[in-house]
């Protein structure tokens, strides 16, 4: 009796099972199938509906162009105090000497875009001072494009630094000891110099590097014996001839903590329609560092082969050299803290230079005075690597006849200089 009890249980409670299992999986196919067909409708809807906007400037590639852009610059805020010397340039006073603004963007892998933008003293003021010159500038001192295509083998083209000397391509605040650039560079070669041109640049293996550059060239009949070749440079969009300037740079690293420069300029700086007066430009600056001791020089020559087509007071040559020697004075010991990076530079430099050498076209303008020395001596302390602290005392001298007025001044000057 229990047996036959038992099996038909069994075999009761297996077919209700199986009739269970059956109706669970008709269930979990028709949810499936309804899922299914949502997802079909979703998909007819999304291509019924009208296109997206392109995603070309959504937050995706304003954060690309962000993180392909560098944002960097410069500055310098002086306090200069000049002694009185019947030139009439004496004074006291604080001056927002320049703040420059970098902005460089990678275009793509190998093309990239470099910017400088620099406000003096504070920008522009409608009304000439006493010189008869505006009291500040806005300019554009850097807009090139730089196309990478092998490492000794690159090109760039627009509005660029002539590669010529010491001080020009190099002329952040950090970059030298003394409050104010050498006179050779600012009137032999008018720091900071720049031209719209086109070129080539590269390495050569791991010890030189050199450009060569084709530009607009310099307004000959703006030289004078005061002011060197400073007042040549041109407007962006002018060009007083037809014909171009050609500038190169060749840098070496021949040992270690020696660096070396040799470049040129040549140029018509005559303008259109008279005799050519070709202006050439040769320099060549070094600098070395043995343990805290550091020598570094400049020598530069300009030979103009027709300068009375130009103006009678410049001579067939101008040329001019600075020597410096600098000592690294910050002690270990109190390089720590805010202090691990600190720097500390005693530094003394000669400086003179002369633009009327070999024969002016005016013999009753030359004179003395245009035979110059700078003696310069001061400190540079660096807290950090990205800001200098400078104060220096300058020298000066000429060899002007009685009655004549000096053309510069004795001077005081601090200089807080920063880059970023």
């Amino acid at each position: 009796m229990k047996k036959r009890f038992i099996i038909p249980a069994a075999a009761s409670i297996l077919l209700a099972a199986v009739t269970m299992a059956r109706a669970a999986t008709v269930e979990e196919l028709q949810r499936r199938l309804d899922e299914l067909s949502g997802q079909v409708e979703t998909l007819r809807a999304e291509r019924a509906a009208p296109p997206a906007e392109p995603a070309t400037r959504d937050e995706g590639y304003l954060k690309g162009v962000w993180d392909r852009t560098r944002i960097g610059g410069y500055g310098e805020l002086d306090y200069i105090m000049k002694r009185e010397n019947g030139n009439g340039k004496g004074g006291n006073t604080f001056d927002p000497h320049r703040f420059v603004l970098y902005v460089n963007s990678e275009l793509a892998d190998w093309v990239t875009l470099n910017t400088e933008l620099e406000w003096e003293h504070g920008g522009v003021r409608d009304e000439l001072n006493s010189a008869g010159e505006l009291s500040g500038e806005v300019t554009v001192e850097q807009a090139f494009l730089d196309f990478t295509i092998a490492r000794p083998f690159n090109v760039k083209a627009g509005i660029m630094l002539v590669p010529l000397g010491a001080t020009n391509l190099y002329h952040e605040p950090t970059n030298f000891n003394s409050s104010e650039r050498p006179a050779l560079d600012t009137f032999l070669i008018p720091s900071t110099w720049r031209e719209m041109g086109i070129g080539i640049h590269g390495a050569l293996g791991g010890k030189a590097d050199y450009q060569l550059l084709v530009m607009n060239g310099l307004n000959g009949e703006e030289f004078s014996a005061k002011n060197g070749l400073r007042g040549g440079r041109q407007n962006l969009n002018e060009d007083n001839n037809r014909g171009k300037a050609v500038t190169g740079r060749l840098e070496l690293r021949p040992i270690t903590n020696l660096y070396t420069n040799l470049s040129f300029y040549t140029g018509n700086s005559a303008p259109k329609g008279a005799p050519d007066a070709y202006t050439t430009i040769l320099a060549f600056d070094g600098k070395y560092r043995i343990s805290d001791f550091e020598l570094a020089g400049e020598y530069v020559q300009v030979i103009q082969d027709n300068p009375g087509v130009l103006t009678g007071d410049i001579g067939h040559r101008m040329s001019g050299y600075w020597v410096e020697g600098a000592y690294h004075l910050m002690p270990a010991a109190l390089k720590k803290g805010k202090l691990a990076e600190a720097d500390l530079v005693a530094f003394a430099r000669w400086s003179e230079f002369d633009t009327q050498q070999g024969g002016i076209a005016d013999p009753t303008l030359a004179s003395g005075k245009y035979d110059r020395n700078y003696t310069t001596f001061g400190f540079s302390f660096k807290p950090v690597d990205t800001v200098a602290i400078k104060a220096d005392y300058q020298i000066y001298g000429d060899h002007h006849s009685a009655g004549e007025k000096p053309l510069d001044n004795d001077k005081f000057q601090v200089t807080l200089g920063f880059v970023f």
